[in-house]
């Protein structure tokens, strides 16, 4: 076919993990490394132990170590380099003079991705009535939380790109990106938040229950941007035998613009997201890049609340979302990122105008721009802890109407 070109690819990379949280590796273990506590109140108190007293002794005697107080890291033996493996297809083709249309499907597929979570995560309660404690409860008695590397976790993302550019001819440039995809996986971790919603799995031992989109989900995005330089002043089409004082102040202006529209991202509903309640704990309030879970509310309805005219306060049907009441069936039925929240909608506005210099080659050009130029308000992430009492609520904006003035010397 004339002026069509067909492009693919494909690739596969490897993931060098070095880290399990914050820790490397093994490395946060007994003997290397010693975390202790040493609780002191009273300066006056005779037992008060000083800087320069150094350590108790014993402190790193191993007879001393305790298994079911510290937090052990362990990573399987057997454990595989996870990969991703990508690919791509893509048509292009002129449509007419300057204008390029780009359609492609883009696709990604993740393997082995690891997952932080509670080796020893405890059993929950066995009966509704039950009140054991977390230590009796785990499986590896007389140890406490095992931060796991477990090689559990995927992630799949397809889409369709399409782009639509006129090239700059006539002092006009324009480019269209259009993006219709699908990102899912099963687990995301403490580093991985989206508006602060750790999606982090509930029950590391039923891993498929955690299927759901990925925190960086988007399922529409499109970008427009455009340059125009007037085609008014000297070396223009209209006006170029101006003179110079004129010039100056009505030629060389140039306009950019840039619009994007974002739908709306996934958000997790959680249960707690402050302290678990003892006898639901199944790991401890252990921290999220640790190995900590986050547990998800029990949904009986339609979460999203409809036809109400304040969403900043009403985002949810409170009614259809409780909190898991019985210690024995701790996690709740409400899908991983089974939520979404709200969209986004910006633009954007640059006004240049350039001034030529005495001295060859150099010219000054002023910039004033505008950020959400239409002050259109763009909501934060809703509360999505089903403990708070500002569960449902919106308290929080992206940034409103921004302008900035700059000067720009080239040479």
């Amino acid at each position: 076919m004339p002026n069509t070109v067909v492009r693919g690819g494909y690739g596969m990379s490897y993931i060098h993990q070095n880290r399990v949280g914050s820790a490397d590796l093994l490395g946060i273990n007994y003997p290397q490394v010693v975390i202790a506590t040493i609780n002191q109140t009273n300066p006056l108190d005779p037992t008060f132990r000083t800087t320069q007293a150094g350590y108790p002794t014993g402190l790193t005697d191993a007879r001393n170590f305790s298994v079911a107080n510290a937090n052990i890291a362990y990573i399987p033996k057997n454990f595989k380099t996870p990969y991703v493996q990508s690919w791509t297809l893509s048509i292009q083709r002129q449509l007419m003079y300057n204008f390029v249309l780009d359609v492609g499907y883009v696709g990604n597929h993740s393997t082995g991705i690891p997952v932080i979570a509670d080796y020893n995560q405890a059993n929950p309660q066995p009966t509704p009535t039950s009140t054991l404690s977390l230590a009796a409860r785990r499986p590896i008695q007389g140890f406490g939380a095992i931060t796991w590397f477990n090689p559990a976790g995927f992630s799949n993302y397809n889409s369709l790109q399409v782009k639509v550019e006129r090239r700059y001819a006539n002092g006009f440039q324009m480019l269209n990106s259009f993006v219709w995809g699908k990102a899912i996986d099963n687990s995301s971790q403490s580093l991985d938040t989206n508006g602060g919603n750790d999606a982090s799995p509930q029950d590391v031992r039923n891993m498929a229950a955690e299927k759901g989109l990925s925190n960086y989900d988007q399922k529409l995005t499109n970008v427009t941007s455009a340059v125009y330089q007037v085609p008014f002043g000297k070396g223009q089409k209209f006006g170029s035998g101006m003179p110079g004082a004129v010039d100056a102040v009505l030629g060389g202006w140039q306009i950019t613009a840039i619009n994007t529209a974002l739908s709306a991202p996934p958000v997790n509903l959680r249960a707690w997201s402050g302290s678990i309640p003892a006898a639901f704990q199944v790991v401890g309030n252990l921290s999220g890049f640790r190995g900590g879970e986050v547990f998800r509310p029990n949904v009986t309805g339609p979460v999203r609340a409809e036809n109400v005219t304040d969403l900043t306060n009403t985002f949810f049907n409170v009614a259809n979302v409780q909190l898991p009441t019985d210690p024995s069936r701790p996690f709740g039925n409400a899908g991983r990122n089974s939520v979404r929240g709200l969209g986004l909608q910006q633009l954007d506005l640059g006004v240049h105008k350039s001034f030529a210099l005495p001295v060859e080659n150099m010219r000054l050009q002023f910039r004033a721009e505008f950020f959400n130029l239409l002050n259109h308000t763009n909501f934060t992430a809703p509360n999505t802890d089903r403990s708070s009492t500002a569960f449902g609520t919106i308290r929080g904006t992206y940034a409103p109407r921004q302008a900035q003035f700059a000067l720009k010397l080239m040479f």
